[in-house]
């Protein structure tokens, strides 16, 4: 794996956060695959038109996302894997959340354009 790939990728991932943390769907869009999987740490897996239905109606609303212990691995030319923990301020349906989660993104390059194909998410216990 290249440094260049990382940096790659890490951009990419904040971009999207940032979309999220926005309540950007339309920006956030652009950044997600059409065969997006979003794997919620509650066991709730969304598509790609789930998930921007659920932030456009304000039934998810992100304030802060922080990333720790990131590793990006190339999985081949046009696809990686980011790891690490996530830490997460959340409204999901009108209830404030703290979210600390062991994290797998699956990014992918179509176009010239990297885009999320898949996201899961594991609660850390305690």
């Amino acid at each position: 794996m290249t440094d260049d790939l990382a940096q790659t990728i890490l951009a990419a991932e904040r971009r999207r956060c940032d979309a999220m943390i926005a309540g950007d769907p339309a920006g956030l869009g652009g950044l997600l695959s059409d065969d997006l999987q979003f794997h919620h740490a509650t066991g709730v897996v969304d598509d790609k038109a789930a998930f921007l239905a659920k932030m456009a109606a304000g039934r998810i609303v992100y304030a802060a996302i922080a990333w720790s212990e990131e590793r990006v691995t190339a999985l081949g030319p046009d696809s990686a894997l980011l790891t690490g923990r996530m830490t997460t301020d959340v409204r999901v349906e009108g209830t404030d959340k703290r979210l600390n989660n062991r994290v797998m993104t699956v990014w992918t390059r179509a176009d010239g354009d990297w885009r999320l194909l898949a996201f899961q998410s594991t609660p850390i216990a305690g």
